[in-house]
């Protein structure tokens, strides 16, 4: 990786309850930026933020792990933190350290108790939050259930920029409500 002035690397911090696709996510977004050939998948111990033995063995992350990548110009260092409750300890100093928070969020389980914790602590820091609704293409997801609880739980401010199509087995894109295109 080539070097990066201080104004052009960014620290996004991916946060929110345990199992709601935070490494999931984190797979995905270096696929797309180039740095993995392919993302990795959770149940097959193959990804590149848990790469811990125990974090394979059990399918969930126990430690914060960083995945640095390039994006138009940038470096983003992707900071994959652990939803448990018991580890919230790594969740929060990424947050220390973040330019961006993202709120991973499943739209089968809502907003839950380590989201909205890390959402207070978040808030405290004054840092930018982003919430990433994931799981929509699950059997008892719902996209308006969930924006429902967002607002009930973060506020009337919180204002979707992308709608899905579909929920569920029906689900196959997003409505991008800025640049007016569908993303199939």
């Amino acid at each position: 990786m080539r070097s990066f002035t201080p104004d052009a690397i960014r620290n996004v911090a991916l946060v929110g309850h345990s199992g709601t696709g935070k490494t999931t996510l984190a797979e995905a977004l270096l696929a797309e930026a180039g740095a993995v050939p392919r993302p990795g998948r959770v149940e097959d111990g193959t990804t590149t933020c848990d790469f811990e033995p125990e974090e394979q063995r059990r399918g969930v992350s126990l430690a914060l792990s960083l995945a640095p990548f390039e994006w138009k110009g940038h470096k983003v260092n992707l900071l994959d933190t652990p939803g448990s409750p018991d580890f919230h300890g790594e969740a929060e100093a990424a947050l220390r350290v973040a330019d961006l928070a993202v709120f991973v969020v499943s739209a089968v389980d809502g907003v839950q108790p380590g989201t909205r914790r890390l959402w207070r602590y978040g808030a405290a820091l004054g840092i930018p939050r982003l919430i990433f609704v994931n799981k929509l293409d699950r059997d008892r997801s719902s996209f308006d259930a969930t924006l429902a609880d967002l607002r009930d739980v973060f506020g009337a401010g919180v204002a979707p920029l992308e709608l899905p199509i579909g929920d569920g087995d029906a689900f196959h894109g997003v409505a991008d409500l800025l640049s007016d295109t569908a993303h199939l």
